[in-house]
C-alpha cells in the first residue's frame, strides 16, 4: 500500500526541517521500519485484508514479494554501516534500498509505473545526494514523496480504467 510509505516519508520531511541530526537519524530508522505496521493498520481501515499464507497455500506473487521485502531489509546493513561513517548518507541509502521493492512489484504485476518509480527514485535520490549530501534528510524524503504521489495517481487512474472496462 503506497499510501503508508507516502505518509511516513512525508513525516520524515518534517523531521528533516526541525530536528537534530541524531533525531533525524532515529526518525529514518523508526519511520521506515514502521511502514509495514502502518500498512497493516490502514488495510484494516479500508477493509482490505493482507494475509500471507504459508506453504502450499501461498501464491507465487506473495513468495516473490516477501523475498523482495526480505532482500531490502537485508541491504539495510549497508545503510547502517554507511551511516556510522557518513550520517547524511542514511536517508539516501534507505530511500534507494526501500525503493527496490517497486522494481520487483512492477515486474511481477507487469506495471510499468512501478518500474518507473524504482528507477526514477534511484536516479533522483542519487543526483540529490551527489549535489547536496548535507541536505539529504530533507531532499530524499521529498523525492520519495513525489515518486509516491506520481505512482499513486497513475495506479488510481489504472484502477478507475479497470472499473470502467477500459483495460
Amino acid at each position: 500500500m503506497p499510501l503508508a510509505g507516502m505518509i511516513i516519508w512525508s513525516l520524515l520531511i518534517a523531521t528533516g526541517f526541525t530536528f537534530t541530526l541524531q533525531t533525524q537519524t532515529w526518525a529514518i530508522y523508526i519511520g521506515t521500519g514502521s511502514i509495514v505496521h502502518l500498512i497493516l493498520g490502514l488495510t484494516k481501515l479500508t477493509g482490505e485484508d493482507i494475509k500471507f499464507k504459508k506453504g502450499a497455500e501461498r501464491n507465487p506473487f506473495d513468495s516473490i514479494f516477501l523475498a523482495a521485502v526480505g532482500m531490502t531489509f537485508l541491504t539495510f546493513v549497508i545503510s547502517i554501516s554507511l551511516a556510522i561513517e557518513t550520517p547524511y548518507a542514511l536517508p539516501f541509502a534507505i530511500a534507494v534500498q526501500s525503493g527496490l521493492m517497486w522494481l520487483v512489484h512492477g515486474a511481477i504485476c507487469k506495471l510499468k509505473v512501478c518500474i518507473f518509480h524504482a528507477i526514477s527514485r534511484t536516479i533522483s535520490c542519487t543526483c540529490a545526494f551527489i549535489i547536496s549530501p548535507e541536505n539529504s534528510f530533507i531532499r530524499q524524503p521529498i523525492i520519495v514523496v513525489f515518486c509516491y504521489a506520481f505512482t499513486i495517481f497513475k495506479l488510481e487512474k489504472r484502477w478507475a480504467n479497470i472499473q470502467h472496462g477500459k483495460i
